[in-house]
């Protein structure tokens, strides 16, 4: 028996081939796209979730509270030390000083750490559990010790053992290989490529054990992550009380009017928007809706095209019927139909999500590749996805079909209700489709907003090259070098340049106020050719001189106004204490220059301070002119091997930095236009199948208008005004929704576009073209067929 339904359900798919061809291939396309979602936002969501104590690991993250709250991460070596031998709640504590840039030489080879260096400790690895295919944690804890990645050891020493080879550091520190780490999994916040010895930082960096880097609490850095793991999860604000006691008891309590700390759970730092990564909670919430209305628009498809076919198999069921067929058997019937359609779906769905995935890990998300869900969590999802479709797609044609046959006809009320929720579920198709569609234009037009719009200094033709503190002693050779190129436009000694994730800055007081201003200024150190390297105007004053017998600064016009200066004028020789930035005196005032920005464009113009810090030198920016910069590169790498024979000559273009700034909106722009994609491609196939079907139900009509003299174009119009009709109507509901939403996801945007009419028309009209190349084919057959072949049609 089960025999013959398969047999009859293979014969039903085989005389609609064109409609089960729609059928595999919207239902493929749409499980492709879901099954990719899925497995970024497992990813994402699984960040440091893995590790056994997650539960119970924090991070400690601080607040400044000024008339605004500053929030960073990051820590003291003091305040490491202090926790892990006077909080007994604690049962572990670990720093981890991350993203070091270091120069690395193994034989004849030379390399960069490129930031992925970190020291640590085995305790480090006593909270987070990154696997060791070789070595052991403890080791670590020897004198100059260091441990590889496996990928990174692959990188350095091939096919050889890692285990035991030395490397040298900064071209004077000799460390051994002591471990060899798993990094098959890179869902970490918290992890590197390269752990050196804790105990080993001091002779590295050059840093004497009595330095204020060791033993001064104040000296906090967000490279230094202080990870605790407590004995119960629920001493977190017990915790934070004490240690709040500690900055008191070895800090000053004082310092808790401005500062306070907190513990943030490791499980959350992925996400969360002051102190971690910022990944979006709403971008993954709108691609997970976006994969699940895009799956229903396929089902939706598949219910349409069907209980619009099935009207066609009356006779069939009938006969059924009348043979002693049950409403069962009928339901098993249309379920093998559902079953061998979704299943050639399913099969199609997995391998364009696993050649997709493939590619997307290579180009679009190369920089952060997702790792596929394991086998077992993939079989699982898919099995419940196809047994949710086959129950969708069977019990609708199934239950509301069957129910409406009185002995082979199709009552009139039906035909009338299939009609109507027909085109209800073409209105939603629409409405979503036309939703992702002008979701990818304007975060499309706001990317590129942001890397376009004017932040009042000038990132053209600029390149920057990493300088360390050592290197300063060559400084004027450089300088000699540059200055004699006529290809070198200007170039600026300073920290990093403007338009940085994180800017540094501090309080100051200003002129004869008595009091420090409640709020931070920025910092931008560079030299007297900073703001010409940079194309900074000077709106008042003069620049500051290098080697002025007081400290000199420059303020920006955003400064000059949060002081309660009328003009910029008036901010010219006040004196200023910038903390951090020159706590020797203060300083004066001799300059204002235009408005640029320090941060990323997420934020508004912030008070901006201009001066001279010798010791947080770290770039040398070059202006170079003309759009060639190779032959002055290629001379300058030769001189650059001769003055730091040591260092591997590095190089990045400026206007590449700041593009870099803005890689999640990029890519959240990337994943809705593939979204918008498939969105369009499901709703396009689903229209054309009903509108195949429509055609198809109006053949004799289609002849007798022809007869009576109608004009192709008439005809044209009669089939297809009925779908525009809906198709204008999702437009008009889908606007109000989409303005909503865009505008909510702007907010996040200091400087941001403005919607635009251009935008929704767009969109609108790329929709209508799609849906007019959609059905034209089929109604342009129909309404030049010959109306004898139409009115004899049966």
């Amino acid at each position: 028996m089960l025999k013959l339904f398969f047999k009859s359900a293979w014969r039903q798919l085989l005389k609609y081939k064109f409609y089960t061809l729609l059928h595999i291939v919207s239902l493929g396309l749409a499980l492709a796209c879901f099954f990719f979602i899925y497995t970024f936002n497992t990813y994402q969501r699984s960040f440091d979730r893995f590790h056994r104590k997650a539960a119970r690991t924090f991070l400690l993250v601080q607040d400044l509270k000024l008339d605004k709250t500053e929030f960073s991460k990051g820590g003291s070596f003091a305040m490491f030390e202090a926790i892990k031998s006077e909080l007994p709640q604690v049962e572990r504590a670990a720093i981890f000083i991350e993203k070091q840039d270091l120069t690395i030489d193994i034989g004849n080879d030379r390399f960069k750490s490129d930031g992925k260096a970190a020291y640590a400790s085995s305790s480090y690895f006593e909270i987070l559990d990154f696997p060791w295919i070789a070595g052991n944690p403890e080791d670590l804890d020897q004198p100059n010790a260091v441990a590889l990645t496996k990928s990174l050891a692959k990188k350095y020493f091939g096919d050889q053992d890692a285990l035991g080879k030395t490397m040298t550091v900064e071209g004077e520190i000799d460390l051994t290989v002591v471990g060899v780490i798993d990094d098959s999994r890179k869902n970490s916040d918290f992890r590197s490529e390269m752990y050196i010895a804790l105990s080993a930082l001091s002779q590295i960096r050059n840093i004497p054990k009595t330095d204020g880097f060791f033993n001064q609490w104040g000296y906090t850095q967000t490279t230094n992550n202080i990870l605790l793991t407590l004995k119960t999860s629920g001493d977190q604000h017990a915790v934070e009380k004490c240690f709040h006691d500690l900055v008191a008891k070895h800090w000053h309590s004082d310092v808790l009017q401005y500062f306070s700390y907190k513990l943030l759970p490791i499980t959350d730092f992925h996400f969360d928007t002051d102190y971690g990564k910022g990944t979006q909670q709403s971008l993954l919430l709108l691609l997970g809706i976006a994969a699940g209305v895009i799956l229903m628009m396929a089902v939706v498809n598949y219910c349409n095209i069907v209980s619009a076919q099935q009207i066609y198999r009356n006779t069939e069921m009938g006969i059924r019927k009348v043979l002693g067929s049950t409403k069962w058997q009928l339901f098993l019937q249309y379920l093998l139909d559902s079953l061998l359609v979704s299943f050639f779906a399913l099969l199609l769905g997995i391998s364009l999500f696993y050649l997709f995935l493939t590619w997307s890990n290579q180009f679009l998300l190369k920089n952060d590749p997702i790792y596929n869900l394991s086998v077992t969590h993939l079989a699982t999802t898919a099995l419940s996805i196809w047994l949710a479709i086959l129950v969708a797609t069977s019990m609708y044609p199934a239950f509301f079909l069957t129910s409406t046959l009185r002995n082979g006809t199709v009552p009139k009320q039906y035909s009338k209700n299939v009609g109507l929720g027909t085109k209800l579920l073409l209105l939603v198709q629409h409405m979503t489709a036309f939703i992702l569609v002008v979701s990818t234009i304007v975060i499309v037009a706001q990317v590129n907003h942001l890397k376009r719009t004017d932040l009042g200094f000038n990132r053209d033709a600029i390149l920057t090259l990493p300088i360390k503190q050592d290197m300063l002693s060559q400084k004027g050779k450089i300088e000699s070098f540059l200055r004699s190129r006529s290809d070198i436009a200007s170039f600026t000694f300073c920290d990093n340049p403007p338009a940085n994730e994180k800017a540094w800055g501090g309080t100051f007081q200003f002129d004869d106020r008595d009091v420090w201003e409640t709020w931070p200024a920025r910092y931008a150190i560079g030299d007297t050719a900073y703001i010409r390297t940079f194309g900074i105007r000077l709106l008042a004053g003069r620049n500051f001189r290098q080697n002025a017998p007081e400290a000199e600064f420059l303020i920006n016009k955003q400064m000059a106004l949060n002081l309660g200066l009328a003009t910029p004028d008036e901010a010219l020789g006040k004196s200023l204490y910038a903390g951090g930035l020159h706590d020797e005196s203060k300083g004066r005032i001799v300059g204002v220059v235009e408005d640029f920005n320090t941060n990323a464009l997420y934020e508004p113009i912030s008070p901006t301070v201009i001066g001279v810090h010798e010791g947080r030198i770290k770039k040398l920016a070059i202006k170079y002119s003309g759009h060639n910069a190779s032959a002055m590169l290629k001379d300058l790498e030769k001189n650059w091997t001769v003055w730091y024979p040591s260092e591997l000559f590095q190089f990045a273009f400026y206007d590449d930095q700041i593009a870099a700034l803005y890689q999640k909106e990029a890519l959240l722009e990337k994943l809705i236009w593939i979204a918008a994609l498939m969105a369009i491609a499901v709703t396009a196939l689903g229209l054309l199948g009903l509108m195949s079907m429509h055609i198809a139900k109006r053949t004799k009509e289609v002849g007798i208008r022809k007869i009576l003299g109608s004009s192709v174009m008439g005809i044209l119009s009669i089939l297809s005004i009925d779908f525009f009709k809906w198709i204008a109507a999702a437009v008009v509901i889908a606007i109000p929704i989409s303005v909503y939403l865009l505008n909510h996801w702007l907010t996040g945007f200091a400087f941001r576009i403005k919607l635009s009419w251009w935008m929704f028309f767009s969109a609108m009209a790329l929709c209508l073209v799609i849906t007019v190349l959609t059905i034209s084919y089929q109604t342009l057959r129909a309404a030049r067929a010959n109306p004898v072949d139409s009115l004899r049609d049966e």
